[in-house]
């Protein structure tokens, strides 16, 4: 629309024009508001997640008060067609400036409807391990071991290979260790069961210990036991230290590697 022709909208517009306009942005606004307050109670029953509810809030309100706009714009005469033409091309070029975000809340839109974990699950994505924070519409939040925050995008969260250690609920411990050939077999798997009885233990999950491979310097058993994940870390770091515990009670020794040098003369 040229400025001329804007001129002559305006020069037209008369004080019989704005009531009639004024009476039709009125209605539109409490239509408007009566669709977003339906809105917004479809989707508190539906009890979706909070990120994803706030996010389709502002969609539905930014498309309603375009509508509005557009409405109200044709009851003075505008154009509304070659409005509607500026607006995409507007669109557009902001969507083309903010293409990484716009990818990052895609993103965080697959996160929130395909839950492939949620908050205060332990989870491993791509390289990263840690529990997570926070989800919201651009960054995954997860808080490591060591007490750092990685934000990752949610456009390579949302691609890469996820592991949800939390989603079972349980976690099976496993631990290898190493005992010589001289050492009893039967004496070696009773310190190992002795020591993965511990007492938060999922106790309706087996203890199990088997004879794993034949090394070098000694034999390797494997120890497997299941526990909270809540539990997971306290649990294996209490039970490699009741290994040695049991096996200095049996005499039982942890092989190192040897080499024997001989010297002719």
């Amino acid at each position: 629309m040229s400025w001329e022709e804007t001129k002559q909208i305006l020069s037209s517009v008369s004080f019989k024009k704005i009531i009639p306009v004024a009476l039709v942005f009125v209605i539109c606004i409490i239509v408007a508001r009566m669709i977003l307050r339906l809105f917004d109670r479809a989707l508190e029953r539906s009890k979706m997640n909070r990120t994803m509810f706030s996010f389709l809030k502002t969609v539905m309100r930014i498309v309603i008060y375009a509508l509005v706009i557009l409405v109200v714009a044709g009851s003075l005469g505008i154009d509304v067609s070659s409005l509607v033409a500026v607006l995409s091309v507007v669109s557009l070029a902001i969507s083309l400036a903010v293409q990484n975000a716009l990818a990052n809340v895609v993103g965080g839109v697959s996160l929130l409807t395909t839950h492939p974990f949620q908050v205060g699950d332990f989870v491993q994505i791509g390289s990263d391990n840690g529990t997570v924070e926070e989800i919201s519409m651009s960054y995954t939040k997860i808080l490591t071991f060591d007490g750092k925050h990685i934000y990752i995008p949610n456009s390579d969260a949302a691609s890469a290979r996820i592991c949800n250690y939390s989603d079972n609920g349980k976690r099976r411990v496993e631990i290898t260790v190493s005992a010589r050939y001289e050492d009893s077999i039967d004496a070696v798997k009773e310190a190992l069961f002795a020591a993965g009885a511990h007492p938060k233990r999922l106790q309706e999950e087996p203890i199990e210990v088997y004879l794993n491979n034949y090394l070098e310097s000694g034999v390797e058993y494997l120890l497997r036991l299941w526990t909270t994940d809540a539990d997971y870390a306290e649990v294996r770091f209490e039970v490699l230290e009741n290994i040695k515990h049991e096996f200095d009670a049996r005499k039982i020794n942890m092989p190192f590697p040897q080499m024997q040098i001989r010297m002719g003369t």
